[in-house]
């Protein structure tokens, strides 16, 4: 599930180049069955236009057409700083073996045969996406990689050159110091130590989410409190540059979120808008309810704000955004590509509106899941009876590899779900359901590793017939939904999902279920 979202497109869009509409039309029909985006176009010279504006994930690319042959069409690809790196599939009726030299030298990543077999090109279609989405994530990791050594030769280098410098006044020179001197230097070094402090706990936090070990655990807790305890660490700086703060909070909004991520996100966005902020300027924190139960909260300051394009590129960890505030303070930039991450865990965004000279203001979406609804007695199960609340008392299994995702889901459904189990493999999620025959529901993750949701699916309807199956993804093609409920899911959920409507899906099937159980029609 993690890595759909590192190619161009979700789900993967593939530009299939074909001068003959009937090897479109087939080819096009096998690629939407198995979930992805098909752009089909009937000459090079147009397949050119379309990758060049839309940058498909995959080409498959018919040799012998009139006009630019399909040679032609891959040598000018590749010439493209913007699209060499989109792998293409030649797919020719031509099958001689200098053929199949030439398209492979000409910067063909493979090679199909006409009349091709349906699963050959189901096979190698799989083969190369994946190749080319793990040559993006190899080329994200060297950018972080690069970003990492940049701040440790600059941006650790020059609070730290003046903290020492700070250091060796202090003992050549203290016989000589009066008192004022001597506590002007203390609260400079302070100050000092107070940003190295702080970009070293950024740094060793991104280190953690670069390698995959930060521990996420979500949990109920007060947005007013929360983001007033954040706050109050930076309220000398604001009383230095006499930057007033308002607060607009509802004092009973309640979040489920991971209390350290949300405590990061929330001093990292504040102390931002403090830097660029200037003397005598406003900061306001306020939080709107949007659809999907999610809020969005916003920090919006009076500071000098930023040009369009340091914007676009805000919260990109390859890209140069570290600046000095409006009185010097030093900024890494680093601190936006943690509130990106652990947002996203979250399931929300991010956002960023600027003008320059005016302001700018951050926003993110998180989760609003509000306790009242979790309470007990007010979801119904099935056990209960004609009047009881389906949803309570359930066992459910959460099939899921990505961790963050995992644990949302099970914080919101325990109170009403006090059994539930979660893995990260479709293999395991098979023994989970032949050892727990009692389980009532499976919420099922199409993509994951070993075995992906579908034919776990099928193999846990091998042997059991009643447990309720959701599928969950990112893909909202309908194909991909087919797909599902032919593998025997009795129904399909789009990620990211609200808790209502994911409460609401549950309650419809137990009910469904009930009703089948006692014999209604």
């Amino acid at each position: 599930m993690r890595n759909e979202n590192k190619l161009s497109h979700d789900p993967p869009e593939i530009l299939i180049v074909d001068d003959r509409p009937d090897n479109l039309k087939v080819l096009g029909d096998i690629l939407r069955g198995e979930g992805y985006k098909v752009r089909p176009v009937t000459s090079g010279a147009f397949a050119l236009q379309v990758a060049g504006k839309e940058k498909p994930d995959l080409m498959l690319l018919d040799i012998m057409m009139p006009g630019l042959d399909g040679f032609e069409v891959c040598t000018r690809l590749k010439a493209d700083e913007g699209l060499k790196d989109v792998p293409v599939i030649f797919i020719s009726a031509l099958n001689d073996t200098s053929d199949i030299v030439r398209a492979l030298s000409m910067g063909g990543a493979d090679y199909i045969t006409k009349p091709f077999q349906t699963e050959e090109v189901k096979a190698r279609v799989k083969t190369q996406l994946s190749l080319y989405r793990q040559n993006i994530e190899l080329k994200e990791l060297l950018a972080s990689k690069d970003k990492f050594f940049s701040i440790i030769a600059h941006d650790l280098r020059s609070p730290f050159t003046a903290f020492l410098g700070l250091t060796k006044m202090m003992v050549s020179e203290l016989r000589h110091l009066s008192s004022d001197e001597i506590e002007g230097i203390a609260g400079m070094l302070n100050k000092s130590a107070t940003n190295l402090y702080g970009l070293l706990d950024n740094l060793l936090q991104w280190s953690l989410v670069q390698r995959g070990i930060i521990h996420f655990s979500p949990e109920h807790f007060l947005l007013k409190n929360k983001v007033f305890d954040c706050i109050t660490t930076f309220f000398d700086a604001t009383r230095n540059k006499e930057i007033s703060v308002d607060l607009n909070i509802p004092d009973t909004i309640e979040i489920l979120a991971d209390e350290y991520m949300f405590e990061t996100i929330v001093r990292n966005l504040f102390s931002n808008a403090v830097k660029f902020t200037v003397r005598g300027g406003k900061i306001f924190i306020s939080v709107v309810i949007i659809k999907n139960n999610f809020l969005e909260i916003s920090i919006r300051d009076t500071g000098i704000g930023m040009p369009p394009q340091l914007v676009n590129r805000l919260f990109f960890p390859n890209e140069p955004t570290g600046r000095k505030g409006t009185e010097g303070e030093p900024s890494s930039g680093l601190g936006l590509t943690l509130c990106k991450e652990f947002v996203e865990k979250h399931g929300g965004r991010i956002m960023a509106e600027s003008i320059e000279g005016v302001g700018s203001t951050i926003s993110f979406t998180i989760p609003y899941f509000p306790v009242s609804r979790f309470k007990k007695g007010t979801r119904s199960h099935p056990q209960g009876g004609e009047g009881g609340d389906a949803g309570k008392n359930l066992k459910i299994l959460i099939a899921e590899d990505d961790d963050g995702t995992s644990s949302l889901i099970a914080q919101a459904l325990k109170t009403f779900a006090p059994d539930v189990y979660k893995t990260g493999k479709g293999s395991e999620a098979v023994e989970l359901c032949r050892n727990r025959p009692d389980l009532d529901l499976v919420l099922m993750d199409i993509n994951m590793p070993e075995m992906d949701g579908y034919e776990a699916t099928r193999q846990i309807r091998q042997f059991n017939q009643n447990v309720i199956i959701i599928a969950q993804t990112t893909n909202a093609l309908e194909g991909v939904r087919q797909k599902a409920l032919k593998a025997g899911c009795d129904d399909y959920i789009v990620k990211p999902y609200g808790q209502g409507l994911l409460t609401a899906m549950i309650k419809l099937h137990v009910e469904k279920h009930k009703r089948r159980m006692r014999g209604d029609v």
